[in-house]
């Protein structure tokens, strides 16, 4: 590798010429390091980056990097056409197609429609990375950010949009996957519901995990902490951050004084690992604000009391939390369509049973099902501490649940009486299935033991879209109807969503377009 090198840029604004130092790993291909572009942003990705495309001179040279024999190089300087593979640029991203109609670049905190000025800093064999120079025309629903780190910050993306705005598009993201990546027909199959939220836009989050890097040693041995705070919106540097606005106020008076024990325990030399970066905790509950992992919290969800330790996953928006579990819910407990009431609710992944608790009054038997064994002694505390005696919760995987010949010891609500009875011999049509998986999904062992069993119904909450509407595409071959596509604004300002998918099993006369 060549070492850093400096090279010029004409700055057309000022009239003079101005040096940068170009990066070790830059790849000159198609952009210069710094080029400045002027673009029109089409659309937003679901990493919340703004979609624009350029285009270049034919006769390029290929990215060093694109080297997929199955692509010939074209005038794109060696962007595949593949439509698939054209739009799964970005990081992991995706990027709506258009037909290959130039070189895509990625610009942050941009909205559709609007003409831009950006400045190249990266280039990858499919598309490029810019930051924002100037909004040459702004879309009418740009807002101004309140937070003065919005630009650099990497905790919020949406700032600068107004909240309709986000959540249209929001809306648009969940269609485009359920679409393109779960082969539906939008309208003839389903609609996907304006996105649900709450007037709490700033302010809601209950819990946040800012971070401090490795400190900096000074000459006479103690420690500095250089900042404390979330990641730069376009490198892993740490930016400083004294005042969260997604934050509640709570945490935000906690972080102010938190931020300084830190940066004194640094200097003074009580840093438990002063040679390494650490990630803090703060969590709004019942009590105050928490700043130890280990110490056990409280919250109300409705009329249930949870109980949970404070560095363990439960939803950090308490505002839009009651919407979803009564979504959830109504969804569940729906008769089936021969007018029965559900009488079985299967909660996959339940963590320390957020689902399987709320539900318990509505069906006679309830079981969550959770591999982490600690989250299961939570759940089965937060049962007791609530007089709740129909969820039974098991600490098993959820891939093999349905094809497990170990009895769960359950306790039927309608007559008291408890009974050892296996999972796979619950009656499918009176049993609702809860799945709420992790962000990569569910696995294809899960999903096909899930089409073994049938149930009447399976509710699906996700916080990745993208492989929820893959699991809806193969949910779909096993003979259900996506009856039902709900997104949830959970946090507001950022790019991410959660979605509610209901599904019910086809029955005769009933057709889906899903591809297969």
């Amino acid at each position: 590798e060549s070492s850093p090198k400096a090279t010029t840029a004409y700055d057309e604004d000022d009239d003079e010429i101005v040096a940068h130092v170009v990066p070790k790993r830059f790849v000159p291909i198609p952009f210069q390091y710094h080029e400045i572009l002027t673009l029109r942003v089409e659309s937003l990705t679901n990493l919340g980056l703004g979609v624009c495309r350029a285009q270049i001179h034919d006769g390029g040279d290929p990215h060093p990097d694109a080297t997929d024999p199955l692509h010939a190089t074209d005038p794109y300087h060696g962007i595949s056409c593949d439509p698939d593979e054209a739009i799964d640029a970005g990081k992991g991203g995706k990027v709506p197609p258009s037909n290959c109609g130039g070189w895509v670049v990625m610009v942050p905190n941009v909205i559709p429609g609007e003409l831009i000025k950006c400045r190249i800093f990266r280039n990858y064999p499919k598309y490029s990375d810019a930051d924002l120079v100037e909004i040459v025309e702004s879309n009418p629903n740009r807002a101004d950010p309140p937070c003065p780190l919005f630009e650099v910050c990497g905790g919020c993306q949406y700032q600068h949009m107004d909240i309709n705005e986000q959540r249209d598009w929001k809306r648009k993201q969940v269609q485009e996957l359920f679409t393109r990546v779960g082969g539906f027909k939008l309208d003839s199959d389903f609609t996907v519901s304006p996105t649900l939220g709450t007037d709490e836009i700033y302010h809601y989050r209950s819990k946040i995990t800012p971070h401090y890097d490795k400190p900096d040693t000074t000459p006479i041995g103690t420690h500095e902490i250089r900042a404390i705070g979330f990641k730069e919106k376009t490198s892993r540097r740490i930016v400083d951050v004294p005042y969260c606005h997604i934050a509640t106020e709570r945490i935000n008076d906690r972080l102010a004084t938190y931020r300084e024990e830190k940066f004194l325990e640094a200097r003074e030399g009580r840093l438990r690992r002063p040679k390494k970066g650490a990630t803090l905790l703060l969590r709004d509950a019942d009590g105050g604000v928490c700043t130890d992992n280990n110490e056990y919290v409280t919250t109300n969800v409705g009329e249930i009391k949870f109980e949970f330790k404070a560095g363990n996953f439960f939803q950090n928006n308490p505002y839009v939390l009651p919407l979803m579990v009564e979504r959830v819910l109504t969804a569940a407990t729906k008769p089936n369509g021969q007018g029965e009431s559900m009488t079985h609710l299967i909660d996959c992944y339940c963590g320390s049973g957020l689902f399987c608790l709320s539900a318990s009054s509505m069906f006679d038997v309830c079981v969550g099902i959770e591999v982490n064994e600690k989250a299961v002694k939570e759940a089965t505390a937060n049962a007791e501490r609530n007089d709740i005696t129909n969820c039974k919760f098991v600490a098993a995987s959820a891939e093999a649940i349905f094809e497990s010949e170990d009895p769960v010891e359950v306790t039927h609500s309608t007559t008291g009486e408890t009974n050892s009875e296996l999972v796979k011999d619950f009656p499918r049509s009176t049993t609702a299935v809860v799945l709420d998986p992790p962000r990569k999904g569910c696995s294809t062992q899960f999903l096909s033991q899930l089409e073994e069993f049938g149930p009447e119904r399976v509710v699906y909450m996700s916080c990745d879209p993208a492989t929820q509407a893959r699991d809806a595409r193969v949910i779909g071959e096993a003979g259900y109807d996506v009856v039902s596509v709900e997104p949830f604004d959970l946090f507001p300002q950022t790019r991410h969503i959660e979605c509610l998918a209901v599904f019910e099993r086809r029955r005769e006369g009933r057709a889906t377009e899903a591809a297969r």
